[in-house]
């Protein structure tokens, strides 16, 4: 059945509502409260099953039409043919469940924890997805009437577009939660920042990250969060929460740090100590993390301080960074 001019609009003014959502979470309980006004039913639903085998996650309006156990998703086998068309097939339309159902009589089953009684009581209209996360849909219920053609192919129209508009935000989700792990980075002078992919590549954010990243393109420690350092770069590797988003790499250029070092007469060691103290770190930390004896990590603090002309810890620092072996 062709969708109308007024069908159209409809769902585009949808679309529009769903882009100024603030989450997916929001998005998708905008989505099923839309469908139940768009195509009445008692109850919608929006349901992933995770391609993992990691159990189903849901979200129903209102909750009760719907089974409360999200992990319950069939009685049936996982070979029965109408788990088949609900889990695995996915369709780019919307079906009804006693279509696949046929002549099967079941007192009671569950779908994607849809609690439906016999078919003759409750009706159930469903469009789902295979997207590379799992199965993704949505199911409407309701007593009384069946779903008419029309809201079956209405039903189909809206789903693929409200998903693309899921995708749209997720997307820009994960460029938010990456600027905001950046900013820590930005403006500073010898620090940068690179996005790490699934597949383990790193992409430069800026030039000092692209100047930096031939020292540790291939150094296995990208591969978990942490701290570490390659030759004159720091670098500290930050998961996102968002899933999704690649791990970032922040770097910073000892370089300089290293070269006014060199000129004021600290050894390499000397400088690190000082950058540990900088970091919060005591002395036996800081003697932990070079591998070094704390006795040889309080003769570099003692050192420092008559290098350094500073009498204290507070001017040793303040007097680092005026002199550029600290960063800002």
């Amino acid at each position: 059945m062709d969708i109308s001019d007024g069908d159209v609009r409809d769902v585009r003014q949808l679309v529009r509502e769903l882009e100024q959502a603030g989450d997916v979470e929001e998005l998708r309980a905008i989505a099923v409260r839309e469908l139940l006004r768009t195509i009445p039913a008692d109850g919608g639903q929006w349901y992933h099953f995770d391609a993992r085998g990691q159990g189903v996650r849901a979200l129903a309006l209102p909750a009760e039409s719907f089974h409360s156990d999200p992990s319950v998703i069939y009685e049936h086998p996982v070979d029965h043919p109408l788990t088949e068309a609900m889990l695995v097939a996915g369709t780019g339309g919307a079906w009804r469940v006693s279509d696949a159902a046929a002549d099967l009589e079941w007192q009671r089953t569950h779908c994607f924890n849809l609690d439906f009684r016999p078919f003759g009581m409750r009706r159930h209209l469903v469009a789902s997805s295979r997207e590379p996360t799992g199965v993704v849909g949505y199911a409407l219920v309701r007593g009384g009437s069946d779903f008419t053609e029309h809201q079956r192919a209405l039903l189909g129209y809206i789903h693929p577009r409200v998903a693309a508009a899921e995708r749209l935000l997720l997307e820009r989700q994960r460029l938010l939660a990456l600027a905001a792990a950046a900013l820590d980075s930005v403006g500073r002078p010898g620090h940068g920042a690179a996005a790490a992919g699934e597949d383990g590549g790193l992409q430069p954010l800026d030039s000092v990250a692209e100047a930096l990243l031939p020292l540790v393109r291939d150094d296995p420690r990208l591969g978990a969060p942490g701290t570490f350092r390659v030759g004159n770069a720091r670098v500290r590797v930050v998961p996102c929460a968002v899933p999704g988003v690649p791990r970032l790499v922040l770097l910073h250029d000892l370089a300089p740090g290293r070269a006014v070092a060199r000129r004021l007469g600290l050894t390499e060691r000397e400088h690190r100590t000082l950058e540990h103290i900088d970091a919060g770190r005591t002395p036996a930390e800081a003697a932990r993390a070079m591998g070094i004896s704390l006795t040889t990590v309080r003769g570099y603090v003692a050192s420092l301080h008559r290098k350094l002309a500073a009498g204290h810890t507070a001017a040793l620092l303040r007097t680092g960074r005026e002199l550029g072996l600290l960063g800002e």
